[in-house]
């Protein structure tokens, strides 16, 4: 059932565990309602949902604001980066506990509710993922027949001879990690220990993981200059979560479907492509002290986004910053 309380909308089940879903898309109008509907048939969650658009050359937007779950959509000036996306989304949150989950990840019923049962406010919690591609949205609605948690790479991965990127472990020849099984659900991780090239920040992937609210807002959410990059600017607010004193915590049960887009090998391309880059990136902040002021940023930063965005309900637009920044 959706209901309007306080100027927001959100979805109302059983339970009420409060969660703020933070969508960020960038040209994903083939799979955004499919994220919707999923999202608005969750079981035992309170759940508020805002949609970002960083300036997608498709129509995403304004399917999720027609979407009848009611979202509040975001569209941004220019292309900035799913960081920037994630950070305006976060402000506009209500909830304790932030869920950022893809625009391309389609959640079974119960997936909020296992995150949701065991949010706290120094809980990080790793969701995973299993692939479907694209063609299967016209099947009708996804709904997974298997758990296959090996297709997340945290459960399973096969690195290759050679020298891992993030590491700089050299391998003779490759080797398979199964992460959870050999570190005990992470526990054996930490500290500044690597597993090959998993190190505890790096299990942070925000295809779908739930993250506490203040605890993000405190260290200054994620870092814009991931912008045009790939692969690291999750691994870095987990960072900065975990030096804050977070724990990390994978949840097997919570698994959600990722719609490979129908491009899928060239975007993987040019993933890959700025990897090094990433990777350079990614180790000259942590060589940095701890961000301080991260608060006092965050939200300066988001308010410039906001006071060049638009909001969108359904084909009409207008300037969001005074309908969504009052006090909640």
């Amino acid at each position: 059932m959706i209901t309007k309380q306080d100027n927001d909308y959100h979805i109302r089940t059983s339970g009420c565990a409060p969660l703020s879903a933070v969508v960020p898309i960038r040209n994903r109008a083939f799979a955004i309602t499919h994220v919707l509907d999923a999202l608005a048939a969750s079981e035992g969650v309170d759940l508020e949902i805002i949609v970002v658009d960083d300036a997608s050359d498709d129509d995403g937007a304004f399917r999720a604001a027609a979407h009848p779950s009611r979202p509040t959509v975001i569209r941004l000036a220019k292309p900035v980066g799913s960081s920037v996306a994630r950070n305006v989304g976060t402000v506009l949150t209500s909830a304790p506990t932030v869920l950022y989950v893809d625009g391309d990840m389609v959640l079974p019923p119960l997936t909020l509710r296992e995150l949701a049962s065991r949010a706290a406010d120094d809980l990080v919690l790793l969701g995973f993922r299993q692939h479907v591609p694209a063609a299967a949205l016209a099947a009708g609605p996804l709904t997974p027949t298997s758990v296959d948690l090996d297709q997340d790479p945290r459960a399973s991965t096969v690195f290759p001879a050679g020298l891992l990127p993030f590491s700089g472990t050299i391998l003779d020849s490759p080797k398979r990690c199964r992460l959870l099984d050999e570190t005990d659900d992470l526990r054996g991780l930490g500290n500044g220990r690597w597993v090959f090239d998993w190190s505890l920040p790096r299990t942070v992937i925000t295809a779908l993981v739930a993250m506490p609210r203040e605890a993000v807002i405190d260290v200054g959410g994620f870092h814009p200059g991931f912008h045009g990059l790939w692969g690291a600017e999750d691994a870095y607010v987990g960072a900065k979560l975990i030096a804050a004193g977070c724990k990390v915590a994978p949840v097997r049960s919570a698994i959600g479907l990722h719609v490979d887009p129908p491009e899928t090998q060239s975007e993987h391309s040019r993933k890959l492509n700025s990897l090094p880059r990433t990777v350079a990136f990614f180790h000259s902040l942590l060589a940095q002290p701890m961000p301080t002021g991260g608060d006092t940023w965050l939200h300066d930063h988001a308010e410039a986004q906001l006071n060049r965005a638009t909001v969108i309900h359904g084909d009409r637009r207008s300037n969001p910053f005074h309908e969504l920044t009052e006090p909640r």
